[in-house]
């Protein structure tokens, strides 16, 4: 229940991130990231899947207050969160993890993480911008596909730059 507790005190920063930072910028008038799927993405097999269907509903409700929506956030992040493991079983080898393990990039490697991130990411806005304008365009594809090209290098810097704050940290308490 550690990891589950270490989500929850994760959820107020990338909410702020979120609403207050990446909500603003939009890169082009059409690309718009979200970071805060990172969160989803990155839970290990074993979270139950109660926790992580109330988890991810809890942080789209959040994001749909603090951004004036009207749930588009939390059914996305639903779906994102029902397709997760089904996707995992695709994308990633098994037999590389643990069960306990976060889905990191260090963890399941850098192919395999970019192709899971990316499908998750991908249907995740494809949901998110449908319900926005509630119509299927072509130009609403092309901006799921641009967003989702976007925050998957976001969410891939993000990890890679986590990554080697650990592993600087590690070192360094190793030779002490």
């Amino acid at each position: 229940m550690n990891k589950e507790i270490k989500y929850i005190l994760q959820m107020p920063l990338f909410i702020f991130i979120q609403v207050y930072i990446l909500n603003e910028v939009l890169f082009a008038s059409y690309v718009n990231p979200f970071i805060y799927l990172i969160l989803i993405i990155i839970m290990p097999f074993k979270t139950p899947k109660w926790y992580l269907l109330c988890y991810a509903f809890s942080f789209g409700l959040l994001i749909d207050v603090f951004s004036g929506n009207l749930g588009i956030h939390s059914t996305a992040c639903l779906i994102l969160a029902i397709i997760k493991n089904p996707i995992s079983k695709i994308t990633i080898p098994h037999n590389i993890i643990d069960e306990n393990d976060e889905l990191t990039v260090q963890k399941i490697g850098s192919k395999s993480f970019l192709l899971f991130c990316f499908i998750l990411v991908f249907v995740h806005h494809l949901i998110l911008f449908l319900l926005e304008h509630a119509a299927f365009d072509f130009l609403i594809l092309f901006k799921a596909l641009f967003s989702t090209v976007i925050t998957t290098i976001i969410i891939a810097i993000t990890q890679l730059f986590f990554y080697k704050i650990w592993t600087s940290t590690k070192k360094d308490i190793r030779l002490f």
